[in-house]
Parts: C-alpha cells; structure tokens; sequence
C-alpha cells in the first residue's frame, strides 16, 4: 500500500490492525492527531515568537480557513484559553452524537474514523459523520453545538435542502466533523441497516454506531471517484480495508452496491491490488 514500506513490515501491521480492537486504533489514532497538531502548532510558534496566544490562535485557524473566516470563528472576544491537546478528534465526535442522540438523529459514524477501524489508523483533521437530520432538528442542534463548535445555521438548512452536507468546527482544536445527510437512495437505507454498534473508547466504556466495513469501502470508492481518482489516501484507506478483513467482507454485498454506485470498475481494481 505504500512505497515506502517493506512487504514484511506492511504484514506485520495488517496483522496488529486485524486483532486491535476498535477503540485500541482510535486512541492510537488521537495520540497520532495530537503529535501532528503539536508539532504544527510549536512550528507556527517559533514562526511568530512574539505573537500572544490569542494571535497564534487566530493564525492557526487562518491555514485551513483563511484569515476572514478565522477572524469570524475567533473574534477578539472569545477565550481562546483551552490548550490545542484538550480535546481528541474522538472526543470531537462523541460530543456531536451525544447531542445527535439526544435528538433522536439516526447517525452513523463512516470516513477515516470507520476506515481506521476495518483497516490502519492514519491522522485526520475530520470526522465524518452521517445524521438524518430533519428541519425540526436545526434550532437545537445549533443551540447545543454553539458553544464548542462554530456552526452555520444556514448551512445546515442548505445541507437538509439538498442532502448534501456542512461543516461543524470545534473551536478549541480546529478539527472538523462533517455531517452528511443521506441521499435517500437504497443504497442509503441499506447503509443505515448494516451499521454496527461498535465500543469506540474505554474509561469510561463508550459505543458509537459505525458504517460497516463494505459501506466503509463503497463510500470510499464514491469519493474516489468524486475526487478524479487521484487522492492516494483514499485509495490506501480501501485496500487497507480490503486486506485487514480479507475473508470475513460480503463480496456479494459489495459487488452488487458497487454496481448500482457506478463503482464497480474501481472495486474490481481494489480487490485485485488488495490480493496482489
């Protein structure tokens, strides 16, 4: 999967990811985020030394958002105390569907936190997660969210319009939860069917709904394909999937989604590579 890896190395890994359990990988996963994250944030330090934390704040966000867009989530006012480290991309995640639950939302959990999961950990700046959010839902979701994250009111309303998706971005750390709302395909419904209750963290125990492994795949292929068929960690993401659960998948299951997706081309190259 990766040029730089060595066939017995890449072996031994896919082993450990096959007998971890799912919340040994995401806390593996956290403490990979926060290295990234420290390391970019004492960069930016030693690239401003007299900046105050407030300013490093603000520039932080600036990278992935722009300087208008960061000086609207980061005003003057706001505290910008909480330390970059608080708050884990799991941690993240959990908030939002405590909140989902609370409102009786249908989610699942999908993206590179499921991939993660099913196959090897990387470091990600996003959660993705899918909320059949409904009209009704906007005014207390916005109310329960707007302390932690900047939110979009408007954005939220666009996304249940089109079924498409918006952004949450959690103040104190810049990771990103997106929500996506179902398209309302068979696909979608079967999507929601297959989703599995998995224990994503201990201390206390936790368990959150997770896409399975073949929808983890086939919504990888879909953006994939998206995407122009050029992103490289999508492409490592499936054929980690494909090669840590090589024999427990529903080939069936996949082909016969893949084929309503217009994907069936790339899962026949996935599983070709993944066995290669």
């Amino acid at each position: 999967m990766n040029r730089d890896t060595s066939p017995d190395v890449e072996r031994m890994q896919l082993t450990w990811a096959r007998e971890a359990p799912a919340w040994r990988k995401l806390q593996m996963l956290a403490q990979l985020n926060r290295t990234v994250l420290t390391l970019a944030w004492h960069g930016l330090r030693e690239r401003h030394p007299t900046a105050t934390p407030a300013e490093l704040r603000r520039l932080f966000a600036a990278l992935p958002l722009g300087a208008e867009l960061a000086a609207r989530v980061y005003p003057e006012t706001r505290d910008m105390s909480e330390s970059m480290s608080e708050a884990e991309p799991l941690a993240v995640t959990l908030a939002v569907i405590d909140i989902l639950d609370a409102l009786h939302v249908p989610y699942l959990i999908g993206g590179s936190l499921a991939s993660g999961i099913y196959g090897m950990i990387r470091s990600t700046l996003d959660a993705d997660i899918v909320a059949d959010l409904q009209v009704e839902h906007v005014a207390p979701l916005v109310s329960a969210l707007q302390n932690q994250f900047y939110v979009d009111e408007g954005a939220i309303y666009e996304a249940i319009r089109y079924r498409g998706s918006f952004n949450l971005l959690h103040l104190a750390t810049m990771f990103k939860v997106v929500l996506f709302l179902p398209k309302g395909r068979p696909y979608d419904e079967a999507e929601f069917q297959r989703r599995t209750q998995r224990v994503v963290a201990t201390d206390p125990e936790r368990t959150a709904y997770v896409a399975s492994a073949e929808d983890t795949i086939l919504t990888k292929l879909e953006w994939y394909r998206l995407g122009g068929e050029v992103s490289e960690r999508q492409w490592r993401d499936i054929l980690s999937i494909l090669k840590t659960q090589s024999g427990a998948l529903d080939i069936a299951y996949l082909r016969k989604w893949a084929q309503e997706l217009g994907v069936k081309d790339l899962l026949e190259l996935a599983l070709g590579a993944a066995s290669a």
